[in-house]
C-alpha cells in the first residue's frame, strides 16, 4: 500500500510516457534549496518506485508462474478427480447393481427360507402327529401284548394241566385196555376150550341122527361165524387201541376226541364180546 502511494506521489517522467513536471524557476536564476531537495527526493522516490515496481513485477511474474503451475496442477487434479469420480461412479453403479441383485437374491432366499421353514414346520407337525399316533399304537400294542401274554400263560398252564390229566387218563386207558385184552384172551381161551368140548360132544352124539347132525353142523357154522366175527372184533379192537395210543402221543391238540374215542372203543367192545360169549354158552347149554 505504501508502495502504491509512493508511485502515485512520484513525479512523472518522460521515459514512461507521462508529462514532465515543470518546476517554477526563480526570476533571478537562483535554485531554491527546498525545491532542489524536493526534486532530489522525488528522484530518489522515483528510483525507489521503479525498483519496487520491477521487484513487484518480478514477484508478480513468479506469482503468475506459480498460479499458472497451480492452475495446471489444479486442472490435472480436476481431470484426475473427474477420472477418479467417474471410476468411483462406475464402481458405485456396479456396487448398486450388485447390491440390487444381492437384495433380490436375499429376498428370494428369504422367501425360500420362509417356504422351507413352513414346509419343515408342516413336516415336523406331521411327524409329531405320526409320533403321537405311533406312540398310541405302541401303547395299545403293549396292552394287547400284555393281555395276550397273560392269556397265553393261562392257556399254557391250562394246557399243561390238561396234558397232565390226559397223561394220567392215557395211563389209565392203557391199563384198562391191557386188562380188557387179558380178559378177552382168557375168554378166547375159554371159548376154544368150550369149542373143543363141543366138538367132543358133537362127535359123541353125531351117530344119533342126520337131523341132529345137520342141526349141529348149522349151529357149528353159526358158532364159527360168531367166533370169526368175535376174532375180527378183537383184532379190530386191538388195532383201534394201537391207533388211539399213536394218536395220543403224536397229536396233543386232539386229546379230548381221542380220549372219547378210546373210551367209546373200550366201553363198547368188551360188552359185545361178553354178550357173544354168553350167547355161545347159552346155545351150548341148549344143545346139551
Amino acid at each position: 500500500m505504501w508502495s502504491t502511494n509512493r508511485v502515485l506521489l512520484a513525479p512523472p517522467s518522460a521515459t514512461n510516457g507521462h508529462r514532465a513536471l515543470s518546476l517554477p524557476t526563480p526570476a533571478d536564476g537562483e535554485v531554491d534549496a527546498t525545491m532542489q531537495a524536493f526534486a532530489q527526493w522525488l528522484s530518489e522516490m522515483k528510483g525507489r518506485s521503479n525498483s519496487s515496481l520491477a521487484q513487484m513485477l518480478a514477484e508478480m511474474g513468479i506469482i503468475r508462474d506459480g498460479i499458472t503451475k497451480e492452475c495446471t496442477e489444479l486442472t490435472e487434479y480436476k481431470r484426475h478427480s473427474i477420472s477418479i469420480q467417474q471410476q468411483m461412479q462406475s464402481q458405485l453403479t456396479d456396487l448398486r447393481e450388485k447390491l440390487t441383485s444381492a437384495f433380490a437374491e436375499i429376498t428370494s432366499l428369504v422367501k425360500q427360507k420362509t417356504a422351507t421353514d413352513q414346509e419343515l414346520n408342516s413336516e415336523i407337525q406331521a411327524l409329531h402327529t405320526q409320533l403321537a399316533m405311533k406312540t398310541a399304537e405302541l401303547e395299545a400294542l403293549k396292552k394287547s401284548y400284555s393281555s395276550t401274554h397273560q392269556q397265553l400263560q393261562n392257556n399254557l398252564i391250562q394246557t399243561q394241566q390238561q396234558l397232565q390229566t390226559t397223561s394220567g387218563e392215557i395211563h389209565a386207558a392203557k391199563k384198562q385196555a391191557q386188562a380188557v385184552q387179558e380178559s378177552a384172551s382168557s375168554k378166547m381161551t375159554q371159548v376154544e376150550q368150550a369149542l373143543q368140548r363141543l366138538r367132543g360132544l358133537l362127535e359123541g352124539t353125531g351117530r344119533e341122527g342126520q337131523s341132529h347132525a345137520m342141526l349141529i353142523q348149522e349151529d357149528i357154522a353159526k358158532l364159527h361165524e360168531s367166533l370169526t366175527s368175535l376174532s375180527a372184533d378183537f383184532f379190530e379192537q386191538k388195532r383201534t387201541t394201537l391207533q388211539v395210543q399213536n394218536r395220543l402221543t403224536s397229536q396233543v391238540s386232539q386229546l379230548e376226541e381221542s380220549r372219547r374215542r378210546a373210551r367209546e372203543t373200550v366201553e363198547s367192545k368188551p360188552p359185545e364180546s361178553d354178550a357173544m360169549a354168553a350167547a355161545a354158552v347159552q346155545e351150548r347149554a341148549a344143545y346139551r
